[in-house]
């Protein structure tokens, strides 16, 4: 039925014109911009080609709206989207600072997308999947929306449903059974899409033997994101690095959704993950070119037509771990 389905949160996102704005003073906002990062990305897998659907959970108004529409028009199913007239549609509040860091501030727990729940996730949709793709933002966001996730995970695994995770650690979100999900998803993650920092988190000072040790579980795929820096892959019979495509940073939020879609989209293609990744980075690199978290989505044929154009990424071997 769908090559990649989605759990997770729908929002807008509410931006700070000004770098360094505090989101304690008044100032100019910009927005909104349909966000969430499950939706982010499951809207440039859309954009890709591949058959894609997401489970979530929206009020009924313009809010709403204003994402649906987007991901309709980006070839996203979203008839399992609930529709609600009892909460609003969430809200992320963002600011970025001088270093490149960011503040969100969220209405997200008490909003619709928190209010997700098990009764409202479609199992057949999930077990006619060839791949289940969580954002670790999705789980932090509120009890019952975690609950839906792992619930949606736990019918993925018993179905034969790969899952793809990124950990997406929100900092500002993290609260209660969270590293106990994480830990429980990465042990049955087919792909672990993540970044740098992020494994420093989750597995400590030790990347390598942190990705020797999930490789010898489980035949898996690791990829590691690190900006401007580049990606690394781990496979059990590959690993290499792939350096990044030229961009005019103007804001970066949903660069790493973007990454996961496109390299997901182009795995379910039949692409072999080098060309993969050269796809994903590229995307990534659209992704920060534009204000808001899903203007710089792309189609296949965009990325098609970059890179016909520009020199390849640097690309070289790494040790298998």
């Amino acid at each position: 039925m769908y090559d990649i389905i989605t759990v997770g949160e729908i929002l807008v996102e509410i931006l700070a014109k000004e770098v360094g704005q505090k989101l304690s003073e008044a100032g100019v906002l910009l927005g909104p911009y349909p966000s969430g990062a499950p939706a982010i990305c499951i809207d440039q897998a859309g954009k890709m080609g591949v058959r894609t659907a997401i489970i979530a959970k929206v009020g009924k108004d313009d809010f709403g709206l204003l994402n649906l529409q987007r991901l309709q028009n980006d070839g996203v199913d979203t008839s399992k989207v609930v529709e609600t007239s009892d909460n609003s549609t969430g809200v992320a509040f963002n600011t970025y600072f001088p270093d490149g860091s960011r503040k969100f501030l969220f209405h997200f727990a008490h909003a619709a997308c928190g209010q997700l729940s098990i009764a409202d996730v479609d199992e057949e949709a999930i077990k006619g999947s060839r791949y289940l793709h969580i954002m670790g933002c999705s789980i932090t966001g509120s009890p019952s929306l975690g609950e839906a996730v792992m619930y949606a995970v736990k019918v993925a695994v018993a179905n034969g449903v790969k899952i793809s995770f990124d950990p997406n650690i929100r900092p500002e979100l993290l609260r209660g059974k969270i590293m106990d999900y994480y830990r429980e998803i990465i042990e049955v993650t087919d792909v672990l899409l993540t970044g740098k920092s992020e494994m420093k988190i989750l597995f400590g000072e030790d990347n390598e033997k942190a990705i020797g040790e999930l490789l010898a579980k489980k035949d898996r795929i690791i990829v590691i994101k690190d900006g401007s820096r580049g990606t690394k892959l781990y496979s059990r019979t590959e690993a290499f690095y792939v350096g990044t495509y030229p961009a005019t940073e103007l804001d970066p939020t949903g660069a790493g959704d973007c990454f996961d879609a496109t390299f997901l989209a182009m795995v379910c293609m039949g692409e072999k993950l080098r060309r993969a990744v050269h796809y994903a980075n590229a995307a990534g690199a659209f992704a920060v070119s534009k204000v808001g978290p899903m203007e710089g989505n792309t189609t296949k044929a965009q990325l098609d037509e970059y890179l016909a154009l520009v020199p390849p990424a640097e690309e070289k071997g790494l040790p298998l771990l």
